[in-house]
């Protein structure tokens, strides 16, 4: 398989000319317009625009896509780890505070948030409204050292539903765009987490998610769930939740653990076999309208014969949410998308962006 070095430039579609406006601290995208003819070159770029490319109305808030022949549409990268090594818990940090909660809406989007749960509920009685993570943004720092910082709020699993996957989304981001310049401004946006998952002998681990579950039912996934206030906090509403008086330091651990967590879970294997996680980067899932996933890579002591094993032994602690196992190799996977559409198609948005993630990396760092 043919991998493209991150030493050879890459011609960027259409992009001559940007203009930018930034944070306090020049690191934070909020907003970018992208223009000209397809000859700029990537090292003659922000870093931040890397591979940046131009969306319908320019690019949407605090999201940079990535150019890559044939991105698949269900996903947008918010951040990624090119041109350095992957993150480690060490080098990342979290901002926790109440300004980073949605918004609220008007009354009458409000009131459908309760009444799309409210539906919701009775076609899934196994729905349950935990708490989650709000992910705001994120900044990216290169000197002295690389850190990756996330701005996080308090949502729950309601106003996911309610915004994110309501019939009005849309109409909801078009509204954040109108009132703040942001399109997930009133989105609940709670943070997922999901993990490429490297077997001893070079297999990517695929869980198949059963119908019962509330997102991509059915559908091929990396490990993955939610990193939970309730571990830092206890079982309390959301609303009861000051993210100001959050631990920074137990987020970001909370965080890393859970995608640890989730892999032991869902996959029946000992966290004495699996690594500990390193961020790979972010993505956002379109078909949610943009809610965003940290995508992990997790290297697992076993071998893929002993990984499958031990998940039809069924035994495992989340064991109705997938109904099947799928080992791939890891040197099919850059080109997946492209020579094997007929699983890409049946994966899952979280595992095509953890996926695509992994792809860039590769092909950044020339592995």
């Amino acid at each position: 398989m043919t991998f493209i070095s991150s030493s050879i430039p890459v011609p960027v579609a259409r992009v001559t000319g940007f203009s930018c406006v930034f944070d306090s601290t020049e690191t934070e995208i909020r907003h970018c317009v992208l223009t000209g003819s397809p000859t700029q070159r990537e090292e003659d770029l922000h870093p931040f625009l890397f591979n940046a490319i131009v969306i319908e109305g320019g690019l949407q808030p605090g999201i940079t896509k990535m150019t890559s022949e044939g991105i698949d549409p269900d996903i947008e990268i918010m951040s990624d780890a090119h041109n350095i090594s992957l993150i480690k818990k060490k080098e990342c940090r979290v901002l926790s505070s109440k300004k980073f909660n949605r918004n609220t809406m008007p009354r009458h989007y409000e009131q459908n948030v309760e009444l799309f749960w409210a539906e919701r509920q009775k076609t899934n009685p196994k729905l349950f409204n935990g708490t989650k993570f709000r992910l705001d943004s994120v900044t990216m720092t290169s000197k002295p050292t690389s850190v990756l910082t996330m701005n996080v709020g308090v949502t729950d699993y309601k106003d996911l539903i309610g915004t994110n996957w309501s019939p009005e989304a849309k109409d909801i981001r078009n509204l954040g765009l109108r009132d703040c310049n942001n399109s997930q401004t009133y989105m609940s946006d709670a943070m997922g987490v999901g993990a490429f998952v490297q077997t001893s002998d070079h297999f990517l681990i695929l869980l198949r998610r059963s119908a019962d579950c509330a997102e991509a039912a059915c559908l091929w996934d990396v490990p993955g769930g939610h990193p939970e206030p309730k571990e830092i906090v206890g079982i309390i509403p959301a609303e009861d939740i000051d993210p100001d008086s959050l631990s920074p330091a137990a987020i970001v651990e909370e965080i890393y653990d859970s995608i640890v967590r989730e892999t032991i879970d869902e996959v029946n294997i000992p966290r004495s076999v699996l690594s500990e996680p390193e961020l790979i980067g972010i993505a956002r899932n379109t078909t949610s309208a943009g809610r965003p996933s940290v995508e992990f890579f997790i290297r697992c002591s076993l071998t893929s014969g002993e990984v499958l094993s031990l998940y039809n032994t069924g035994s495992q602690a989340e064991a109705e949410e997938s109904t099947a196992i799928k080992v791939v190799p890891v040197g099919e996977v850059p080109g997946l998308q492209f020579e094997c559409p007929e699983l890409w198609n049946l994966l899952a948005p979280s595992a095509k962006g953890c996926l695509t993630l992994y792809r860039q990396y590769i092909r950044q760092n020339g592995e």
